[in-house]
């Protein structure tokens, strides 16, 4: 009984500490080769601080994190940062990065997110499906990732069948932590 409680309790704080297991976009793209699976690229940069909300109250939800981490490859992506990606026959980085500590990725403009933070929705052969721009509590967030990696994002093509999904949406990774 006591090892059942023992591991009761270690496997309970695992979940707990639970976090999203972040990747670079190339490497989520070669994961995709291997083992097809969407991609959920959150963009940020340094200075926002709803990014940093997002991630202390939506990403830091367990069983957000946990969704995420088996339903798709996440990448986290500074729109200000130095990372070379290489994606659809073209190499993206961001030359002008040593010259304006602000200047925005050659990968961010090609995509045109401008406002953080920004989730970008990739399909399993790497097309972008959708960028969803702006801060998301939890709630919100689980919205879109399901929505995304059960398609039912495909159903949804007008503003009130958009509605009707977020006022009808069953919240099942919102349990307490």
């Amino acid at each position: 009984m006591k090892l059942f409680v023992f591991i009761a309790c270690f496997f309970g704080i695992g979940a707990l500490n639970a976090q999203v297991n972040w990747m670079t976009m190339d490497e989520a793209l070669a994961a995709q080769k291997k083992e097809p699976r969407k991609i959920l690229m959150k963009t940020y940069t340094d200075w926002c601080t709803n990014c940093k909300w997002m991630d202390k109250h939506a990403f830091a939800k367990a069983d957000i994190a946990d969704y995420i981490n088996k339903n798709y490859y996440p990448v986290n992506f500074n729109a200000e940062g130095t990372e070379v990606i290489h994606y659809k026959g073209q190499i993206y980085s961001n030359p002008f990065k040593k010259n304006d500590d602000r200047a925005l990725h050659q990968f961010a403009a090609f995509i045109k997110i401008y406002e953080y933070p920004t989730m970008v929705f990739f399909d399993e052969t790497g097309r972008i499906i959708n960028p969803v721009p702006g801060k998301m509590d939890a709630k919100k967030l689980e919205i879109y990732i399901t929505m995304l990696s059960d398609e039912t994002y495909k159903t949804i093509n007008t503003g009130k069948k958009w509605s009707d999904y977020q006022r009808n949406f069953d919240y099942k990774l919102q349990g307490d932590e």
